[in-house]
């Protein structure tokens, strides 16, 4: 699967690296090309070997002098390529405008298409500016941009022991090219200044496993100063690496709840609290997220009340069958480019980003609380603080 997927992103990078300077060529119009191409290929070159650098040793890279700088390389090089791409459409539609011109006004004096041909050239040099500088933009500002959410969640059956309990949701936070150990540790840091009773951290924890080790050892310190603790549940990307050492690791080296389709009781009493947690392996059937669903639903009464951790949001399709009074799930990033209140990332869900109340359930996406894409529109990343309280909000 994760080969399959890097020989059809280095396809496209390939087609859209190559199909940008084509049509960037053609509104130029330069006398000789070929000095053009070269110029390009080298810059290309340098720029792709530079990334691979990174992503191969930024685990040996950090810490020392030349990260900072190597970081900032990393995150502009995203807005650099999503600016080219974006800069496609718009060569296209001036080509095509370009030609229609030339047709109609083909007996055009030779100062006048002197004239148009400077005009398209001025454009040509002006939409990658543009867009790219845009891009790099967007991507700074993603990078860097981290909002907590506090949400209210009221309920008339609330348990006792819930009132004004506090939980924080982490999900999506891909420690790895994008968000590294210093980040992780803002993040932690923001958590603690929030006070909660609980944390859960809903998938997508770790894409770098070579710093595995260190995430263990701030979860463990982390853990230790969460009064009832840390519940983690598994999401896609942990089965994109090696979800077996993933789960090796965190269950023997950090004192978190790691739920794998199952379920812990946090309270007691008349209407006992459980939180169960799904995981996703990246099949969408609902044959599978049913199968997963009654695991880890295993054993707790009718009458409780569940908190369900999954981190797709379409498990709140069999959260609202079973009545399930909240959901907590991440994946999506919020749609990470949001324009007019709708994702431009095809998401293929109708839950998003926020919250979604559905008969006796309620459901909330976090943005993610990291990437491993850092242009992010109208979307930034995300903590999410909940409180409950006695009652309908």
């Amino acid at each position: 699967m994760r080969l399959l997927f890097n020989i059809i992103f280095f396809t496209i990078l390939s087609v859209g690296l190559v199909g940008f300077w084509i049509l960037f060529l053609n509104l130029w119009k330069p006398k000789k090309k070929w000095p053009a191409w070269i110029g390009y290929i080298l810059i290309i070159g340098g720029w792709l070997a530079t990334v691979v650098y990174y992503m191969m040793y930024q685990a040996d890279l950090f810490g020392t002098q030349y990260y900072p700088l190597m970081n900032l390389f990393r995150t502009e090089s995203y807005g650099f390529l999503m600016g080219l791409f974006l800069a496609i459409p718009v060569f296209i539609l001036l080509g095509i405008l370009y030609w229609i011109v030339n047709k109609i006004f083909d007996k055009t004096p030779e100062e006048n298409r002197t004239g148009r041909r400077a005009f398209f050239r001025t454009a040509a040099t002006l939409v990658p500016l543009a867009t790219v500088g845009g891009s790099s933009y967007a991507a700074f500002a993603g990078q860097h941009e981290i909002v907590v959410t506090h949400e209210s969640f009221g309920y008339t059956n609330l348990p006792e022991g819930l009132k004004n309990y506090k939980i924080v949701q982490l999900s999506d936070i891909h420690i790895g090219p994008c968000i590294d150990l210093d980040d992780f540790d803002e993040i932690l840091k923001m958590v603690l200044i929030e006070k909660p009773n609980r944390v859960v951290i809903t998938g997508d924890l770790i894409d770098r496993l070579d710093w595995l080790p260190q995430v263990c050892e701030r979860l463990t310190t982390f853990t230790k100063q969460i009064p009832d603790g840390v519940d983690y549940i598994l999401g896609n990307h942990e089965y994109h690496h090696d979800v077996n050492k993933v789960l090796d690791e965190l269950k023997m080296n950090t004192p978190m709840n790691v739920l794998v389709n199952s379920n812990i009781q946090i309270m007691g009493g008349r209407q006992p609290v459980y939180i169960a947690g799904v995981a996703y392996d990246n099949k969408r059937e609902k044959e599978e997220r049913e199968r997963f669903m009654e695991k880890a639903l295993s054993g707790i009464p009718d009458y409780a009340f569940v908190i369900l951790l999954a981190h797709h949001p379409e498990f709140f399709e069999e959260a609202i069958e079973r009545n399930i009074p909240l959901t907590l799930s991440g994946h999506t990033h919020g749609g990470q480019i949001v324009l007019f209140g709708m994702p431009m990332v095809p998401i293929g869900t109708p839950y998003v980003k926020g919250r979604y109340v559905e008969k006796n359930s309620v459901c909330y996406v976090n943005n993610g609380s990291g990437h491993w894409f850092p242009i992010r529109i109208n979307c930034p990343r995300e903590i999410t603080v909940i409180t409950f309280f006695d009652g309908v909000a």
